[in-house]
């Protein structure tokens, strides 16, 4: 099955209705991505992921967050569904206010559209890691509703190999995991709220007997749940396999651009 009727799957589990048939589109909102040099290797592996699910990637090599939030307010559609802003990397780590206040600004240009945002992995600039950019960048995805967290930092120490020697840039593992990461994080802002239940009256009703309420639908299993993340993410990387045989074949691989400014 496509990595994306396998979303609309979920969603189907989710809510309590029939999946569609096979070649059916799925009725997901445009996603927007907003990135630097980061974008040219995870961008292709999320559209991959992503299947069917209409993408626009606006990148930039050497994007700072405050460029960033200019990039969102002139290509923002009212189409747009889900927001992913992928920067912060590029930010002084030694101020981080202002990748706050860029993150503040997205959410006013968001408005009630879900958003994704990403931890950042980079070396120390005179001295100062990313650790109070990450702060920054986890408590908004905390105090924020509607916000997906990819704590791509912790992903990106969590195993050998999965960096390149300048610390910023992943190997195509690496870039395959933060993709599949991503598309997690999508996935999760196209599942709709679960329905409000009506409270109990306090005293019983006089009268006839109420008629029954009809049967709430039930809730997928984390089980089934993690079944089809995985069949996403296993879909995903055989594209990204036979992606990238077709460019080493070509000669079409070339390096990525150093960390910005």
């Amino acid at each position: 099955m496509r990595p994306a009727l396998l979303l609309v799957a979920a969603l189907a589990l989710l809510t309590g209705a029939a999946p569609p048939p096979a070649g059916a589109q799925p009725a997901a909102a445009p996603v927007l991505v907003i990135g630097d040099s980061l974008e040219a290797g995870t961008a292709p592996l999320l559209r991959a992921e992503l299947g069917a699910i209409p993408l626009t990637v606006d990148q930039r090599d050497g994007r700072a967050s405050p460029a960033g939030v200019s990039a969102l307010a002139r290509r923002l559609r009212p189409e747009h569904g889900t927001v992913v802003f992928d920067l912060g990397t590029n930010d002084d780590p030694g101020d981080p206010g202002r990748l706050a206040a860029s993150l503040s600004a997205v959410r006013e240009l968001a408005g009630d559209r879900c958003l994704v945002v990403a931890t950042v992995q980079r070396p120390p600039l005179r001295g100062i890691g990313p650790g109070a950019l990450n702060r920054e960048i986890r408590g908004f995805a905390r105090l924020t509703p509607r916000t997906q967290l990819v704590d791509w930092h912790a992903a990106a120490r969590s195993a050998p190999g999965l960096m390149r020697p300048d610390g910023v840039h992943p190997t195509e593992a690496g870039y395959a995991l933060r993709a599949s990461l991503v598309a997690d994080a999508v996935a999760a802002c196209l599942v709709p709220d679960p329905p409000k239940q009506p409270r109990r009256a306090s005293r019983p009703v006089r009268g006839p007997a109420p008629r029954a309420a009809a049967p709430t639908p039930r809730l997928a299993t984390p089980r089934v749940l993690a079944l089809l993340s995985s069949a996403v993410r296993a879909a995903a990387k055989l594209v990204a396999v036979a992606g990238r045989d077709a460019r080493q074949a070509s000669g079409m691989d070339a390096p990525e651009p150093v960390l910005g400014g």
